[in-house]
């Protein structure tokens, strides 16, 4: 049996790791629960590039993760808009000190979502390219084929530093437009929003993923004023109602679902 842990906020990540949960017969579990248990013979890590490093919520699950079964197939995906080298080399250190090796992993080239610097480049071509890659990937896995990675390096931390903290989230703006839904709070993995008054109040320790920012049905969400009038983004094959569901304690998707 598989299990993939996958960190998301518009979709791309969890896109790919059904798609490859589906093929070997797994389940995709959402890296938000502390001290998690893992006995399977095949174990996955699907997440974006943040600033040539891991998601801050995704990079504390890997270190908590207890992996019992040390013959397990290890494998990593990072979806990313742009270069991401090194990223999976970051993996190597946790995981050995567990005494699991990492024996695969490749960056998936996505659609470019980090909007204080982009506008999204979603189009059919590139969703065609991924649907390629992740076959490739998909028969990797099934093969127990091995792929070494680039080593985590001084590059990679210096532009780690960069990453906004977690209280970054003092610089997003709430517009009149918000409806008060809370679709926000409801689609944070971090669990980070929470109504007041009937409008999104902000905890402080935000991962800066902007999913509250792309999942707003009124758009009512800006992070300082770099993402104003920029067109938002969600995986074309994941719907909102998904996305909410799987950052839910309970988010597990089993290849069932799929």
């Amino acid at each position: 049996m598989a299990t993939i842990f996958c960190f998301t906020s518009t979709g791309n990540s969890l896109y790919t790791a059904k798609r490859i949960a589906e093929k070997i017969g797994g389940d995709v579990m959402p890296m938000t629960k502390d001290s998690v248990i893992c006995e399977e013979d095949v174990i996955g890590f699907v997440f974006p590039v943040y600033f040539w490093g891991l998601p801050r919520m995704a990079e504390r699950f890997v270190a908590g993760l207890q992996i019992t079964n040390k013959n397990a197939y290890v494998f990593a995906v990072a979806t990313c808009g742009g270069p991401g080298f090194g990223v999976l080399g970051w993996l190597r250190k946790p995981l050995k000190a567990k005494g699991v090796r990492l024996h695969y992993g490749v960056n998936l080239l996505s659609v470019t979502n980090y909007l204080p610097d982009n506008q999204p480049n979603d189009s059919e071509a590139l969703r065609q390219e991924v649907d390629q890659k992740i076959a490739e990937i998909i028969d990797a896995v099934q093969n127990r084929k091995r792929k070494r990675v680039f080593p985590y390096t001084v590059i990679n931390k210096a532009a780690y530093k960069l990453m906004p903290d977690a209280r970054s989230d003092q610089f997003f703006a709430v517009a009149s437009s918000c409806t008060g839904c809370m679709t926000c709070r409801d689609v944070c993995p971090a669990k980070n929003i929470h109504a007041e008054s009937g409008k999104p109040s902000f905890a402080h320790r935000c991962e800066h993923c902007l999913a509250c920012v792309h999942h707003c049905p009124a758009r009512a969400i800006d992070w300082k004023q770099k993402t104003q009038g920029k067109e938002r983004y969600r995986n074309a094959h994941v719907s909102l109602d998904e996305l909410i569901s799987f950052h839910r304690a309970d988010g597990a998707i089993t290849a069932e679902d799929l």
